[in-house]
């Protein structure tokens, strides 16, 4: 789900009188203590779990998880700037940065020593003085103190992803297309790859960027800059191997969630098609799935991943995913009728049908519960969740529940 809580159209010239854009400095410290919960309605959660609320959090907007809690988005009731808030997994606020509301958005990444960041957006533009954004930065901080670790980094517009991917985005009534993208390092925030200097940015994930490049795609490692693999060295697949012809490889589809560390290929010869799944890291092929349907992939900031299409082999409808990298395989179980994976949330995975959900276990695929409940909204793997609700005033509200420890995560 794209996380921008605003799109932003640039100015190519600088108006006069532009306000001057800060450069981002560390959040500010914060101990607030949480708000008391608010009623949760049993029938509307997984009875997985608890229904009894911890906490009331903060955010306006839905937020992101991270390892030692949650991060998100709270629009001041008198308007002005929005503030990004760090609240850990026992509802305390644990520091908030103030952005311009005009053009920002935010989405979380790794290092590579696999610390967690998260990369907020800031601009220049004042609308009530009728200046749309002439400069956009981001900048990356740690999560669980709100410490700035890189930025400012100069993007062209909004956050687009897959993973750190930046572009201006028209959002007019005919088009929402975007110009020309560039990609960040995780680890620096240095510009990884430009679409003005002749790449098309694919997809990121935490350090490692799939880009067409010199007439293939190719993996890049953005932390050494070094080339992972090429497109060209990828075995044809199976179910292509009867066909004659040239064959053409191309990006499958980007992920429903922000990224995802597996990603989708389309090849085609002979006037066949299929879809192949691959580590973004390590390159090589671990499913076959058919041109019949278009995959749909969402990830987890740990490697988790599940894919939803239909088998090259048995052309039914199936599910694959694997709870982070060090599996070697994926899972695969057999899918409902036009099922799809909608978020992993503390370590489990949770899919819909459009008239029933289920949750499954991200280590095997095991189904742990079906219903016609609604999906939590975000969790760490080990502590609260957050589910939706409404407050006495008839608003709506992020609260905690607990998620009972179990095996099946």
């Amino acid at each position: 789900m794209c996380t921008a809580a605003a799109a932003c159209l640039l100015l190519v010239l600088t108006a006069c009188g532009r306000p001057e854009l800060a450069a981002p400095q560390d959040a500010q410290p914060l101990d607030e203590p949480p708000a008391p919960p608010v009623a949760v309605d049993s029938g509307r959660i997984p009875g997985l779990l608890s229904d009894r609320g911890l906490w009331t959090s903060p955010y306006s907007s839905e937020p992101k998880a991270t390892d030692d809690g949650f991060v998100g988005l709270v629009a001041d009731e008198e308007g002005g700037d929005l503030r990004f808030l760090g609240v850990d997994s026992r509802g305390h606020t644990r520091w908030s940065t103030a952005r311009n509301p005009s053009c920002t958005g935010f989405t979380t990444t790794r290092d590579n020593r696999g610390e967690e960041l998260v990369v907020l957006l800031d601009s220049d533009a004042a609308p009530e003085r009728g200046l749309l954004a002439a400069t956009v930065t981001a900048a990356a901080y740690d999560p669980s103190t709100g410490h700035k670790v890189w930025g400012p980094t100069e993007v062209p517009g909004t956050w687009v992803g897959p993973g750190l991917v930046f572009a201006q985005v028209s959002h007019t009534v005919m088009s929402e297309e975007t110009g020309p993208r560039v990609a960040l390092a995780a680890d620096t925030g240095a510009v990884a790859a430009d679409e003005q200097d002749g790449d098309a940015v694919l997809h990121e994930y935490q350090g490692t960027l799939l880009v067409h490049r010199d007439g293939g795609l190719r993996a890049i490692d953005t932390f050494s800059g070094e080339q992972l693999w090429r497109g060209s060295e990828l075995p044809v697949p199976a179910s292509l191997a009867e066909e004659t012809g040239e064959t053409t490889l191309t990006y499958g589809h980007r992920p429903a969630s922000d990224s995802a560390r597996l990603l989708t290929l389309r090849w085609e010869r002979g006037g066949a098609a299929v879809y192949t799944v691959h580590d973004i890291r390590e390159g090589r092929p671990l499913a076959e799935l058919s041109s019949r349907a278009e995959p749909v992939t969402v990830g987890d900031g740990s490697g988790g991943a599940v894919v939803a299409g239909v088998s090259a082999a048995t052309d039914a409808p199936v599910l694959l995913g694997r709870k982070g990298p060090s599996q070697d395989r994926l899972w695969s179980v057999e899918a409902r009728s036009g099922e799809r994976p909608v978020r992993i949330v503390a370590g489990l995975a949770y899919t819909t049908t459009g008239d029933g959900n289920r949750v499954l276990s991200m280590a095997d695929g095991r189904t742990l519960e079906e219903g016609a409940w609604e999906i939590p909204v975000a969790g760490p793997e080990h502590g609260p969740v957050l589910v939706e609700a409404v407050d006495r005033n008839g608003d709506g509200a992020y609260v905690a529940v607990d998620r009972p420890e179990t095996e099946h995560g």
